[in-house]
């Protein structure tokens, strides 16, 4: 039971890294390497625990699964804020068209939650609605351009 409580929790603050950016940061440039590295060590205990009996494979197996369950987490994670982000999105450009329709024009805010920003531009008659997916990219909706666009860390 413990070990299903731990790998619950490495799961969540796994889900929860690609949204803080310097977390990821270090993730991505200092511990790279040694998760490549931890993942080789694991996988080489479960494979010697396999073929010796006297040894615990449970236990291998457990510690194996360690690395892959944040792994995934953080995957999953970005492609359901993402995908869940999106529809909302979608949503509240369909509602500040409608504003555009009745009044004439965008308005100057829009009450937006959950990461979502909205901004209007002050020199065009336009808005922009951004949010992050994680691992520091973020999308953004012009509405003068009428589509999506990804921007990560290094543009």
């Amino acid at each position: 039971m413990r070990k299903i409580i731990l790998l619950g929790g490495i799961f969540l603050f796994g889900a929860l890294v690609p949204f803080i950016p310097s977390m990821t940061v270090v993730e991505l440039f200092f511990l790279l390497i040694p998760f490549v590295m931890v993942f080789l060590m694991t996988l080489l205990y479960l494979v010697i625990t396999l073929f010796n009996k006297n040894l615990n494979s449970r236990k291998a197996l457990f510690i194996f699964s360690v690395l892959p369950v944040f792994i995934i987490a953080q995957f999953s994670s970005g492609f359901t804020i993402d995908k869940v982000q999106r529809f909302r999105s979608d949503g509240i450009i369909a509602d500040i068209e409608q504003v555009k329709n009745r009044t004439g024009k965008f308005p100057e805010s829009y009450r937006t939650s959950l990461g979502i920003k909205y901004q209007k531009k002050s020199d065009q008659d336009s808005y922009q609605i951004s949010y992050s997916r994680g691992f520091m990219v973020l999308e953004k909706y012009r509405s003068n351009e009428g589509k999506w666009e990804s921007y990560g860390w290094n543009d």
